[in-house]
């Protein structure tokens, strides 16, 4: 799989209306988050940029924090999952990839309430 069949994720960010940040494993102290503003998107498309030479590990849980990504309508354009301390997983990339920034997206994420993860917790 290479550069060009990652980059299809870009399609992706670019027709994003609001991605919807949920937890997978919800409790009481956590929320969910619905991010809109186009500024907003972008910066967590940044966040989720994963490593593109490295090839995708399949990981038989259902991981921690979905970002579900809808365009016009509402439609969903693409489900991603992250896993604390791991990569992200979209369908297409056939498994999880590591991030490029793990650090920033687990501060994103705490400040949120979407997920309690300190940095120190990321690989």
């Amino acid at each position: 799989m290479g550069w060009v069949w990652l980059r299809e994720i870009d399609a992706v960010w670019a027709a994003a209306r609001t991605v919807e940040v949920c937890s997978t494993r919800p409790v009481p102290e956590q929320r969910d988050v619905l991010v809109g503003e186009a500024a907003d998107i972008a910066e967590l498309a940044g966040l989720l940029e994963v490593v593109p030479t490295n090839s995708a590990f399949v990981c038989m849980c259902t991981g921690d924090v979905r970002f579900t990504v809808r365009g016009e309508m509402g439609k969903i354009l693409g489900e991603l999952t992250h896993h604390l301390g791991g990569g992200l997983e979209w369908h297409p990339w056939g498994g999880e990839r590591p991030l490029l920034r793990p650090y920033e997206l687990a501060r994103w994420l705490a400040e949120r309430g979407v997920a309690d993860t300190s940095p120190a917790q990321v690989r």
